[in-house]
């Protein structure tokens, strides 16, 4: 079973999980998304301590608005 990867994001919209509220310029860590095996993804706050599990579903809304990856897009003002 190959390992996942976990990639680090900026929040750019604010949103609640895991019972913590994550706000603008936050960073969050998420493990890689694995269409294949469907298994859930981890998350990690700043301090990269373990939040939560989510669902591919969750994933892919998050990234549509709610973080990015740094690697992606720098932290323009625009972007945020």
């Amino acid at each position: 079973m190959p390992i996942r990867s976990i990639n680090k994001y900026t929040v750019i919209k604010r949103f609640s999980l895991g019972k913590k509220l994550y706000d603008k310029l936050d960073t969050v860590y998420v493990q890689e998304h694995d269409p294949i095996n469907k298994e859930p993804q981890k998350v990690f706050n700043g301090e990269k301590e373990y939040v939560t599990d989510i669902s591919s579903d969750v994933y892919l809304s998050l990234r549509k608005g709610f973080i990015i990856d740094e690697q992606e897009t720098s932290l323009d003002p625009k972007n945020i």
